[in-house]
């Protein structure tokens, strides 16, 4: 008997409502983990005010105050609930678009290209403003209002979408690895790739794909985070900030930020994907009554 289908338009309502928990739970490690990807660490160079997570959260307590730690929430809470939504409800439909026609199984190379239209999607209809603002409001130091329209004043609508290319790419790559990761994470504890697990066991799945994704990724998230910040005017493209990065700041400046962003992926997709099963049971429950 081929395995059910899900549906997309339930993932996608799961995905929105986990989204939103998800990124109030964790978002002062991406604040911290932002602004070391920002920081330029050449040779003779002035020095970076901090370098690791708790020298970021204690500077930035201490210069700005606490609250400046949920600078650049806003945007990204507003985008967060339809971009989770597009994630899941897109990889449920690649998913079911990708089974095969006769036993209604996914390969394991198919899932990872699910994924990675899923990532995207996720991309180029929610990522790219979201993280463009959410980057340079922090750049700024500024709330929500004043720097939109900083942005907008200065750059023109089009700096509110810049990183184009390197969002898809890192987006592309979070989320294949991602899902790719918790296939197989699923047929080796259950013998299913698509098999229901229990939320603990669901939980340190998402952990393991969070710290799987991050290593994978990075290089390509602290591009796509240099290109979006106010620091883009330093590079003609997103080849050349990888040039760049390469020549006059090494290899290992690729993952500068790693440890932080580690800190919020790697717990927030522990949460994000125990919380979609959960809505996505509750909504299924609640439509087929």
């Amino acid at each position: 008997m081929p395995p059910a289908k899900k549906n997309p338009t339930i993932s996608l309502a799961a995905g929105c409502i986990a989204g939103g928990v998800e990124v109030c739970i964790t978002w002062p490690m991406e604040y911290v983990k932002t602004q070391l990807q920002t920081f330029r660490n050449v040779a003779g160079g002035k020095p970076p005010p901090f370098t690791g997570i708790g020298s970021g959260l204690v500077y930035t307590v201490r210069t700005t105050g606490f609250l400046s730690l949920y600078n650049g929430l806003a945007p990204v809470l507003l985008f967060s609930v339809p971009k989770a939504g597009i994630r899941f409800g897109a990889n449920t439909y690649f998913k079911n678009l990708f089974r095969d026609k006769d036993t209604g199984k996914i390969s394991m190379g198919m899932t990872l290209v699910a994924g990675l239209c899923a990532g995207v999607c996720e991309a180029t209809f929610a990522v790219v403003p979201q993280e463009t603002i959410k980057t340079k409001l922090i750049n700024l130091n500024m709330g929500m209002v004043d720097g939109v329209g900083h942005i907008v004043k200065t750059e023109g609508i089009g700096g509110l979408y810049s990183g184009l290319v390197s969002t898809c790419l890192k987006q592309g790559g979070n989320q294949g690895s991602r899902f790719f990761f918790m296939a197989q994470y699923r047929q080796l504890v259950a013998g299913d790739a698509e098999a229901k697990l229990s939320k603990p066991i669901t939980f340190l799945g998402g952990l393991g794909a969070g710290l799987f994704s991050v290593f994978t990724t990075s290089p390509f998230d602290v591009v796509k985070t240099r290109m979006q910040s106010v620091e883009a005017k330093h590079y003609k493209n997103t080849l050349d900030c990888f040039y760049q990065i390469l020549t006059h700041e090494g290899p290992l400046a690729f993952f500068n930020g790693a440890l932080a962003r580690s800190a919020r992926v790697v717990p927030g997709q522990g949460i994000i994907f125990v919380s979609v099963d959960v809505f996505y049971d509750l909504i299924a429950g609640y439509v087929s009554k």
